[in-house]
């Protein structure tokens, strides 16, 4: 017997104990009975490590796709992806250069990773010859022209990665200071190819990891790894190849048809992190498996539960359809959802409204049961209310109202559906290895499940429900946070998006964000002194500030550049 075995064992001796003593009051009948095993088994195989942690685009979530499409078909759903109960969607796993790729300067052959190293707005290139012209910090603004004077069409562009007056929250030039800017105005005066160096060793040198996310330019762009002067540059030749390496992962979807006008969709992600080759994991060593039985084995075998009490032939469940979807890609930003609701497999307009379950399989009697959303349609609280009035074996609930959190709820509630999201709370174990199945309230989750069923039945003769705006409300007990922060800007990422910089897919009424003037589609590119180049760079910005803070915040609308002052 394996440590991790007799461990399992102790702990559900001890649960069937607890159940038995009356600890969970109320009786399970005999098709929650039925429920509760084959819970156990489905979360017990989608949190194995035969599937090693489900990172997006493994096979482990490859497998974890396929197990719930059998589901889905055992339970006689129709299948309504694009290929069966799947639909695929590219992912990027990896971008890096090719060892074989060549950077002869001045007649000097340089060494890649050693001499130089391409950035993430880099594009290839096959055979580029040309000579270099400086044109100091590549600025072009009516403080400061570099290129007055200077021809640069048909040659290679040399841009000092500093700036004027220094790196830093106060410079003049801050909206200068990131990387694609510059490479923009180079391309639009007809450079062939961008080269950065530094003056001075004490200037920060760029990321030489490329982004997965962002799309590139339509040039190559190197960085030289030791201090230059501007007059040493004169020739170069680049033969650039940046290998990509994508692959595929899959949303699961089944559908229910009862004929009626409106659908009800129930999703759930079925990823995780694998073994923290996409990051994220909150572990000291995050090369182990991460099994993410709570996050999201519990919602995704939920999944399977729910369609097969909804599908059968009862007089109250007629009114909607039902959808079932697994998304894949949440881990990564919410990518499955996000791609599901721009490319969706009904007509969005009949949705009624989403449920979302993530992270259900911790209920905790004194937590009580979360769900996030109830302001998204006026006949959330009331159908919740409605339920007080029922002898149910959850008693407590925790409410709050915004639409908005990190999870795949969020990417509904955008396109203007009403949206929630039931939860049981975060954890210890939260995105770490040792979330695995023996900490599972099974009994609790069925507990949930039951909840939820009542919750529809409830809402089940109301109609299409009307959907509401809501302000943020922030809870840090409620909601599945990933990383904690003194203040917010209170914006909602695009995280599909493939530019050099955050762009944002939302702004929260009543935040910083919304009071300094942000906008949905803004750019972040600069932030507190921070070249913002992704969401790492942003979340670094924003972990640097406290209440009572101002911080500059450089934004890109429609082609230009906007400075705002955020006050925290």
């Amino acid at each position: 017997m394996t440590h991790k075995n007799s461990i399992r064992q102790v702990l559900m001796f001890i649960l069937l104990a607890l159940v038995s003593s009356g600890v969970f009051a109320q009786k399970l009948n005999g098709k929650q009975k039925k429920a509760l095993k084959q819970l156990k088994d489905d979360i017990g195989y989608l949190a194995s490590d035969d599937l090693k942690g489900r990172a997006t685009g493994s096979q482990g979530e490859r497998l974890s796709a396929e197990y719930i499409a059998r589901g889905f078909e055992q339970n006689k759903l129709e299948p309504l992806g694009t290929e069966g109960y799947f639909q695929k969607f590219a992912i990027t796993t990896l971008r890096i250069a090719n060892a074989k790729s060549e950077f002869n300067l001045n007649g000097v052959e340089m060494k890649l990773f050693s001499d130089y190293y391409p950035l993430s707005y880099s594009a290839n290139a096959s055979d580029l010859n040309a000579a270099i012209v400086a044109v100091g910090y590549g600025i072009s603004s009516e403080e400061r022209d570099d290129y007055k004077n200077v021809e640069v069409n048909d040659r290679i562009v040399a841009i000092n990665i500093g700036s004027p007056d220094g790196i830093h929250p106060h410079s003049k030039f801050l909206a200068w200071h990131g990387i694609s800017i510059r490479v923009d105005e180079a391309v639009k005066r007809g450079a062939k190819g961008v080269i950065f160096y530094r003056d001075k060793e004490t200037v920060e040198k760029p990321k030489g990891e490329l982004s997965l996310t962002m799309k590139p330019s339509s040039i190559p762009v190197l960085f030289l790894d030791r201090v230059y002067d501007k007059g040493e540059f004169l020739f170069a030749t680049i033969k650039l190849k940046i290998m990509v390496d994508q692959d595929y992962a899959y949303n699961v979807i089944g559908f229910k048809d009862n004929g009626a006008q409106n659908t009800i969709v129930i999703g759930a992600h079925h990823d995780h992190l694998g073994q923290g080759e996409h990051g994220n994991s909150l572990a000291q060593n995050p090369n182990e498996i991460h099994n993410g039985a709570d996050d999201n084995a519990s919602g995704s075998a939920a999944l399977i539960t729910l369609s097969k009490v909804l599908k059968k032939s009862k007089k109250w469940n007629k009114e909607n359809n039902y959808l079932f979807i697994a998304f894949s890609g949440e881990e990564m930003g919410l990518l499955g959802s996000k791609y599901f609701v721009e490319n969706p497999t009904i007509d969005l307009s009949t949705v009624n409204y989403m449920i979302n379950m993530d992270m259900i399989g911790m209920y905790d009697k004194e937590k009580g049961l979360i769900i996030n959303g109830v302001g998204t349609s006026p006949s959330f609280v009331p159908a919740l209310d409605e339920l007080l009035k029922e002898d149910l074996m959850i008693d407590t609930v925790v409410t709050t109202f915004s639409g908005i959190g990190p999870s795949d709820h969020t990417s509904f509630y955008l396109k203007g559906i009403p949206s929630l999201h039931f939860f049981t709370g975060a954890h210890e174990h939260y995105h770490k290895p040792t979330d695995d199945i023996e900490r599972v309230n099974y009994l609790g989750e069925i507990y949930v499940l039951d909840y939820m069923t009542r919750f529809i039945r409830t809402l089940n003769d109301d109609g299409k429900i009307v959907y509401s705006k809501t302000k943020d409300e922030t809870n840090k007990s409620s909601g599945k946070s990933r990383s904690k922060f003194e203040v917010t800007l209170g914006v909602i990422p695009n995280y599909s998006f493939s530019g050099e910089g955050m762009q944002i897919d939302a702004v929260r009424d009543g935040k910083p964000g919304k009071e300094a003037g942000l906008m949905a589609k803004d750019v972040i590119i600069s932030f507190a002194g921070y070249n913002i180049a992704n969401m790492t760079d942003y979340m670094k910005a924003l972990g640097s500030l406290k209440k009572g803070d101002s911080a500059d915040l450089v934004v890109r609308r429609n082609g230009e550049n906007i400075t705002l002052k955020v006050k925290f």
